[in-house]
């Protein structure tokens, strides 16, 4: 898939280049091709009005001497066709430059080019009637056709710096969703192992209840490992849901002002007696009237989080919450006692179904608390982050203040 991607990239970022560098290079030439058309019109035009004057082409040396390549054809006072000019044409067939005169004659333009003969013309006024100045349209053509020689090199050679800056950029733009694509199929491989345990057990129980020879304290043991399995599979769901609808929810839909102090005091209350009773103490410094803008319940989703995962894993000792105002941010810190966690497991608690003790089940954790809490602060616009010092670990929460 991640292949294929790059190919699509790829070949949509080629034809982009094809269809610029033909507008361009198309476009170049054209507007020379008029431009040296127009060049070669007027000085066929200051032929006419000064004949025999010597013209000079822009770029000439003008030490070199240099008259431009053309003949006129006019008739004289004694109705007969003159021809004169430069350049080396054969003047001597009268019939032909006779129809060659009547050719141009006939153009509907007073200038023009005659293709089947590659001369430009241009008729002038005399007082004998028309005279009409040729120029050979070789030259013309010769350095449009190098141009366009010289635009095909010029856009091979683009075309092929291009094509090699595709693929590498192809590997940048692409890397995102190459990462997603392996965090997804992790995802559904740790979501499906999660649920497979307890699965497992509820069919295996169930299979037991229907067979018979077991008394009723027995099947009440199999009935009761099959309710606590199945709401440790509703609580797995409900946490899956919640990842979804985070990873689903835009913008600041449900926000609303609110008085973030008061909200975590009456997040600590429930954890009270929980900490009492695992023996832990639980401080709390929280600075009044920091409000801010956001979800309500999912706020308070956060911080249950982060306080009950202090004393699920908080060693013996103290549990302290501090919320106050750092600048324009309300900043949140819940620390506990912990062994030392390296940086990169400090960056490991924020992925899904990451656990440290990956055997450690007593707690019901699914590791999915921490990556919920950070879900619940980007949508709020906010940081969380998490650090270790001296004997303590610090989840660390910054939203910003209205």
């Amino acid at each position: 898939m991640i292949k294929k991607l790059r190919i699509k990239f790829i070949c949509v970022n080629m034809l982009f280049v094809t269809c610029m560098l033909a507008i361009l290079f198309g476009t170049l030439t054209y507007f020379m091709g008029r431009t040296i058309a127009k060049e070669q019109t007027a000085e066929l035009h200051r032929i006419a009005e000064e004949p025999g004057k010597k013209i000079r082409p822009n770029g000439t040396n003008p030490s070199e001497e240099y008259v431009m390549s053309n003949f006129t054809l006019e008739y004289g006072p004694d109705g007969k066709l003159k021809a004169f000019g430069s350049g080396g044409f054969d003047l001597s067939d009268e019939e032909e430059l006779a129809a060659l005169y009547d050719r141009a004659m006939a153009e509907n333009d007073a200038d023009g080019v005659l293709k089947d003969y590659s001369l430009r013309y241009y008729r002038a006024k005399t007082p004998f009637g028309n005279k009409v100045v040729f120029a050979d349209t070789h030259a013309e053509r010769a350095t449009i056709n190098h141009l366009i020689q010289s635009c095909a090199m010029l856009a091979v050679v683009s075309f092929a710096v291009f094509f090699a800056a595709s693929l590498l950029l192809s590997r940048w733009a692409v890397r995102p969703v190459e990462i997603a694509w392996r965090q997804q199929k992790q995802f559904v491989a740790d979501a499906s192992h999660e649920l497979k345990t307890p699965l497992t057990v509820i069919i295996s129980n169930a299979e037991l209840l229907q067979q018979p020879g077991y008394d009723e304290t027995q099947r009440r043991k199999f009935s009761d490992s099959i309710l606590t399995m199945s709401r440790q599979m509703r609580k797995l769901v409900e946490s899956l849901l919640d990842l979804a609808h985070l990873d689903s929810a835009h913008g600041a839909g449900g926000f609303e002002e609110l008085d973030f102090s008061s909200l975590v005091e009456n997040c600590l209350l429930p954890f009270e007696p929980l900490y009492f009773e695992r023996g832990l103490q639980l401080e709390s410094e929280v600075e009044a009237g920091l409000r801010v803008r956001g979800n309500e319940q999912t706020l308070r989703q956060c911080v249950d989080i982060l306080l009950d995962n202090a004393q699920k894993y908080s060693e013996p000792g103290s549990v302290k919450l501090c919320l106050r105002r750092s600048g324009h941010s309300a900043e949140l810190t819940v620390e506990n006692p912990s062994p030392e966690l390296s940086k990169s497991e400090r960056e490991d608690v924020f992925k899904r179904f990451y656990r440290r003790d990956a055997a450690r089940t007593d707690s019901g954790s699914y590791g999915l608390g921490l990556p919920i809490a950070k879900a619940i602060v980007t949508r709020h616009n906010g940081k969380i982050g998490c650090g270790w010092e001296a004997g303590k670990i610090r989840f660390t929460v910054t939203l910003p203040t209205i």
